[in-house]
């Protein structure tokens, strides 16, 4: 199977045949893996213990693949460094193999995302799922990312070496690294596919198209019903399905693009019009295209079960919204608590709120709404929803800049005090006033201003002294 047969992005967490569970040669579960195209097998270092070692990697959506024994890579070995950092084993199948393998996507904004990643704590050999929240870059060297834990499940040991799934894209963005033991309440961390690149250059070449960069988008599209003679389809590409087989219909569909239109006529005259509407639109439909559907007969079955899905891809789209507001307010109170720690900073809007009655009007109009209005009124509300998340995306690149000055000028007061007690003027009195002041200043996290100002105090006292 080709690198690129394995790189599309999956929605479902069902269809992930690249999991893997690794074992010693004596049967004794080691953890998670990830299998890359072509039999690579990618782990944490410490899940395999030693760069001699040889693994057997069992696919877990493939029970009857058997196991396969995997070596180490040539440059494939970077164990945890003394900070905590690297922690990455890069293995290869001695024999060629030929199941599935998966693409690594980077994530450009790695906040607020929900990811999923199935684990072998004991005694679940079977493994379990578990689910976290991107919180932003933490770890060694700022070269992870934080999970924090969510009501379904939690990432703990027994998961080392589990491809993240970005809920959203269906991307592995990451490999779990290591989690907090004992304290539920602790978060775990994954090591970034970038990080990952950078210690093992190898792995770059399993590197896919990174997940595209922006907040939330409706991923179900919609419905139109044309009845012939009320005018022409309004659609980038028309194929006619008169006559013709399901697989016939979608040989004939061009490539799939991001937020395609296509129209389809004839369904009534297809060999199967319902199966065209179950195997072929549907599917365009999940996937985020406006589909265009002609009917000759308004009261024919086929038009019937197309009305049937055209309030059901309305239903998802508004779900889909619902949603959306929902991960809003989520961010928004993230961004709320993080903005109350610092004094003098223009509070984050209620924007969510704005969107709350418009969702629930909007459901309540599924089934008693003209199509085409609500599908109208929905796309109003849709991009009203991305510039308040680009609001509060805004909000929280502030919030990061605040707090990393803070934390600059916090290190800039140690340092100078270090310098001073060096220099033998740990007793001075006025240092240690100034320096009082400025402690005292960022321990009640006072205007940003003002402890600019007595750091500066400070600094320039201990330069001049030294």
């Amino acid at each position: 199977m080709s690198i690129e047969a394995e790189s599309a992005f999956r929605r479902s967490p069902d269809a992930e045949p690249w999991r893997l569970l690794l074992r010693d040669r004596d049967g004794t579960i080691r953890g998670a893996g990830i299998a890359l195209a072509g039999g690579a097998i990618l782990t944490c270092a410490h899940v395999v213990g030693t760069p001699d070692a040889e693994i057997t990697a069992e696919w877990v959506d493939l029970p009857d693949a058997g196991a396969r024994t995997a070596r180490l890579v040539p440059g494939g070995w970077a164990p945890t460094l003394d900070n905590g950092g690297a922690d990455i084993a890069l293995f290869q199948t001695i024999e060629p193999c030929d199941l599935p393998g998966t693409l690594l996507s980077r994530l450009p904004s790695p906040r607020n995302r929900t990811v999923h990643a199935l684990g072998f704590p004991a005694p679940y050999e079977f493994g379990v799922v578990a689910t976290a929240v991107l919180a932003g870059r933490s770890g060694p060297d700022n070269e992870w990312i934080q999970l924090d834990h969510t009501e379904r499940g939690r990432v703990r040991p027994g998961f080392s070496g589990a491809g993240v799934v970005d809920d959203r894209s269906g991307a592995v963005v990451g490999m779990v690294v290591t989690s907090a033991r004992g304290d539920e309440e602790k978060p775990a961390w994954l090591i970034p596919v970038e990080t990952l690149i950078r210690h093992v250059p190898a792995i770059g070449r399993w590197l896919g198209p990174d997940v595209p960069r922006g907040d939330w988008q409706p991923w179900i599209g919609l419905i139109q019903i044309v009845i012939t003679g009320s005018g022409p389809i309004d659609a980038g590409r028309v194929v006619d399905a008169a006559g013709k087989s399901t697989a016939e219909v979608e040989r004939s569909l061009p490539p799939p693009t991001e937020r395609m239109s296509l129209g389809v006529a004839g369904i009534e005259q297809a060999q199967e019009p319902e199966q065209v509407l179950d195997d072929v639109v549907g599917p365009l439909v999940r996937r985020g295209a406006t589909v265009v559907l002609q009917f000759e007969d308004e009261s024919s079955p086929a038009a019937e079960l197309a009305r049937q899905w055209q309030q059901d891809a309305l239903q998802d789209r508004v779900d889909a919204l619902a949603e959306g507001i929902a991960e809003l307010a989520d961010r928004e109170r993230g961004a709320r608590r993080r903005r109350a720690r610092f004094k003098g900073v223009h509070e984050i809007p209620a924007l969510a709120a704005e969107l709350e009655l418009p969702k629930v009007i909007l459901r309540a109009s599924i089934r008693d709404q003209e199509p085409i209005k609500l599908a109208r009124a929905l796309h109003h509300y849709e991009r009203q929803l991305v510039r308040h998340l680009a609001v509060v995306a805004d909000a929280e690149q502030e919030n990061d800049a605040l707090a990393k000055e803070f934390e600059r000028l916090r290190g800039m007061l140690a340092t100078y005090n270090a310098i001073a007690v060096e220099h033998g003027l740990a007793e001075d009195e006025q240092l240690v006033e100034l320096y009082r002041e400025a402690r005292a200043a960022l321990d009640a996290r006072e205007y940003l201003a003002v402890i600019r100002t007595r750091v500066r105090a400070y600094v320039a006292e201990v330069r001049r002294r030294t």
